[in-house]
């Protein structure tokens, strides 16, 4: 299967709550087309949400929340941001940051609040039943 390694996909959407369902299923349908397992896939799945929820945590938000995911070489890039009229995370709550530190393989928070990244490299052949 042809996985694009270097293409780029940018989605925007409102900075709602509603909008992480949207980046969740993003991540989920790009982690399978990059060679990720199941399990792997749903985790970024879930690091995706966490992410988005932290940046766009109301129902009705200010701004825009853009999602750039990158496929690499068996991995993915994600890059969330918050437009310039929208709020900012501030401290990471504790359970959201063992969540992607359990989840990805790197994120960090940047620009003041306004943007997180996180990085996953797949892993197909790994045993999770350990």
């Amino acid at each position: 299967m042809e996985r694009n390694t270097g293409d780029s996909i940018r989605l925007t959407v409102p900075a709602t709550s509603a909008a992480v369902r949207i980046a969740r299923s993003g991540a989920a349908a790009l982690a399978t087309h990059a060679g990720f397992s199941y399990r792997e896939g749903e985790e970024l799945r879930l690091a995706v949400g966490e992410a988005a929820a932290l940046l766009a945590p109301a129902p009705e938000g200010d701004g825009t929340l853009v999602i750039v995911y990158d496929l690499e070489d068996e991995a993915l890039h994600i890059d969330l941001h918050l437009t310039e009229d929208a709020g900012a995370v501030g401290d990471v709550p504790p359970v959201a940051a063992a969540v992607l530190d359990a989840s990805v393989d790197t994120w960090r928070l940047d620009d003041g609040g306004r943007r997180i990244v996180l990085h996953k490299r797949a892993h197909p052949d790994a045993d999770y039943d350990d």
